[in-house]
Parts: structure tokens; sequence; C-alpha cells
């Protein structure tokens, strides 16, 4: 029995050493802190400065997917942001305050009966706020940001850039959107444009916009929650790979038919599927310009 003891404490020993380097700790500094200075609800904030940054070190704003797990989806960036020497910033969208798909990947703009929400609790009102306050207390001086999504977050940052032409980024990353926002002004929002205020809907400006929407090969699966998995997803295709592909042809099209030019690519990762560890060296080649 005592053997049994000895290694059991042995055993959760090693698992939290492994697992602490692994993934960092919960939110608290140095790590984050609380977001709250704008008219919605407190968001949390992790972030990750690299050794020896300097008043230009660029940044990467990441989107967490449904699980809203900040800690793991900052975790699978920090060898790739020590190795490249850029900081990161995740957003932590707690549920108690961002319930469902409405409220998250699709920015918070309606509720689930259609009701508008006022444009300053938008969740993608939050993020030009954020990377501001982010520079405020870093001393940072860029003047634009990367932006990554994965899943939940994928759908999330392709709307982001709808809603905001003239949003401060500079190269943006949409990896399996659990269901995407099709150029279709016959399809209600957040499917399409349908009720997208009118201010907001300036097609060539979200075109223009540089944006890779990352796609694993072999993300075939189902989604589970009732926005991603309901009729109007299922319409757009079985699976993220399906409405990934959509998405971008008929960007395509309507690009064509306006006669402006289409600022997006689409990037199928070999291999990969439902996964943003093995998404994000893909994502991170298109965000920073390294090698193919």
């Amino acid at each position: 029995m005592i053997l049994f003891r000895l290694t059991f404490l042995f055993s959760i020993c090693f698992y939290t050493k492994v697992f602490s380097e692994t993934f960092i700790n919960p939110v608290s500094p140095p790590w984050g802190y609380v977001f709250s200075n704008w008219d919605g609800p407190p968001i949390d904030i992790i972030n990750y400065i690299p050794p020896n940054a300097t008043p230009n070190t660029p940044l990467l704003i990441v989107i967490p997917g449904a699980s809203r797990d900040a800690q793991r989806f900052h975790g699978s960036w920090l060898d790739l942001a020590k190795k490249y020497h850029f900081s990161v910033l995740t957003i932590g969208a707690n549920r108690k305050y961002f319930p469902d798909e409405y409220s998250y990947n699709a920015g918070n703009v309606i509720d689930e009966k259609g009701n508008n929400i006022d444009e300053s609790k938008w969740l993608f009102s939050a993020i030009e706020l954020i990377f501001k306050d982010f520079k405020e207390r870093h001393g940072f001086k860029i003047k634009n940001f990367n932006l990554f999504g994965h899943s939940a977050g994928g759908g999330f940052v392709h709307r982001y850039l709808l809603f905001n032409p003239n949003a401060t980024v500079n190269k943006s990353v949409s990896a399996n959107p659990a269901f995407v926002t099709l150029p279709d002004s016959k399809i209600e929002y957040p499917f399409g444009l349908k009720k997208v205020p009118a201010k907001k809907l300036n097609v060539k400006s979200w075109f223009n916009q540089s944006m890779a929407i990352v796609l694993g090969e072999n993300d075939l699966d189902p989604r589970t929650k009732p926005l991603s998995n309901g009729p109007m997803a299922k319409a757009q295709g079985p699976n993220c790979l399906a409405r990934g592909k959509l998405l971008f042809k008929e960007a395509t099209i309507m690009a064509k038919r306006k006669k402006c030019h289409l600022n997006w690519e689409l990037i199928i990762a070999p291999g990969v599927g439902h996964d943003n560890y093995n998404i994000a060296p893909i994502a991170c080649n298109y965000l920073f310009d390294l090698k193919k």
C-alpha cells in the first residue's frame, strides 16, 4: 500500500510538471489580466511577450474555438512565438457572458432571437480596444496586428473583417471555421449578409483585406453545436472543410461579379484534421511571411 501511494504521488508530480511545461498557468499576473475598459462584459486576456521585445515587435491576437480554452490555444502558439519573436494575446470570452454561437462565433451582433445588440457591446467591438490597451500597457508602437482564429474562432475572424472594414489588421487566418458567412444578401446573418447593418456592408473592403482560409484536409467530422450542426450550416456542406471551400468559392465568384480584387487565399493543410495545434505552423507561415 505504501509503495502504491508513493508511486501515485510520483505520477501526480510528474504529470503536473509535464502539464505545466506544456500549457501556461491560469489567467493571473504575469500571464494575463482582465480587460474591462469597454461597454461589454469583462474579457480574460492571456499574453506572451518575447524577451528583448522592442516597441515594434509584432503581435498576434488569437481567438479560441468553441471550447473557449484560452490556455490551450495560447499554448499552441508559444513555441512559434519564441522561435519567430512575436507577441501573442489570446482572448478568453467567458461563457457566462458569451454563452452561445450568436454571442461568440457571430460577434454578439444579434441574439438567438434575431434582436439587434448595441454595437458598443459587440464582441467584435472589443478587439481594437484590447489592441490599444495592450500597446498602452506595454509601450508598443505597432500600428497593426495579425489575427488568428480556429473553428468557432475561425468563424469569428472572417466576420470580424466584414464588420470592421477599417480594422488595423495586417493579416488574418480563418482556420477550419465551424460555419461561414457567405457573401449572399439573400441569406440571413450569420450565414449570409441579409440584415447586416448597411453601414457595415462593404463587400469590396471585406474582400480587399489579407486573409487566408486555412482548412485541414481531414476535417471531415460534423460539428455538434446548435448553429454549426443546424440546417443552415448543413446547407453549406457536411463539415468544416466543405464550408471553408464554399466561402472561398462564393467570394471568388462575387469578386468577379463586382469586378474587385479578392485578397484572400485558400490553404489546405495536408494530413490535418480539426486540429488547432497542427494548423498553427501553417497559419504562422502566412501571417508572418515565412518560407513556404
